[in-house]
Formats: C-alpha cells, sequence, structure tokens
C-alpha cells in the first residue's frame, strides 16, 4: 500500500487592505524572468505592497482587495510574472515566477 500525500501550498490570507505590507513609497526591484533576462523595475503605491507580500510568500485574497486588479496590471505594467493558481477547493492564489529581489526604497530627491 502506497501513502501518498497531497501537498497544496497555504497561501498568506489578504482580508483587507491593512494585512499589506504598510510601505507605499517608491522602491526598486530587479527581475528576472524565466528566459534569464534581467531587468530593474520601480514600483510604488499598492504595487509595491502587493509585491512585497508577495516577497513573503503566497497570498490569497478576498475579493474585496483585488490583489488580481493589481497582479494584472504587474504582467501588463511591469513585466513582473505573478501567476494565478488554484487550490483543490477551488479557491485562487497568486504566487511570484522568475526572481524578484527587492534593492531598495528611492528617496524624494532619486538618491538611495
Amino acid at each position: 500500500m502506497t501513502n501518498q500525500l497531497n501537498f497544496e501550498p497555504k497561501p498568506r490570507w489578504i482580508l483587507s487592505v491593512r494585512d499589506l505590507p504598510n510601505e507605499r513609497g517608491r522602491a526598486r526591484y530587479q527581475v528576472t524572468g524565466a528566459d534569464g533576462q534581467t531587468a530593474e523595475i520601480v514600483l510604488d503605491k499598492r504595487k509595491r505592497q502587493v509585491v512585497d507580500a508577495l516577497l513573503s510568500g503566497e497570498l490569497y485574497c478576498a475579493s474585496t482587495v483585488r490583489i488580481g486588479d493589481i497582479v494584472f496590471r504587474l504582467k501588463e505594467d511591469n513585466g513582473l510574472h505573478a501567476e494565478t493558481k488554484t487550490l483543490s477547493n477551488g479557491r485562487k492564489y497568486y504566487t511570484l515566477q522568475g526572481k524578484v529581489q527587492f534593492l531598495g526604497p528611492i528617496s524624494k530627491e532619486g538618491v538611495c
């Protein structure tokens, strides 16, 4: 008899905006895609909050927070690949694909 484990990730639940990281100022990130190409991007506001949260792990989001909209904008506007996956119970969650590295905040003068 084979003991088969069905592992499913346990995404962090984001039930409201206050569950996201607080920092919203401009910050730089280095993104490496599956093809090995790297690019530096600058994010702020909600995009930064979502990427910072995704850097700590997969996220499940209540519809009121609308992370899906931000994930779509990150793909379209910034070339950052965040994937939508589905758990066996049908709930969707988000995870980063490729490598994303936080490079640091950008001060108002543009100097880190």
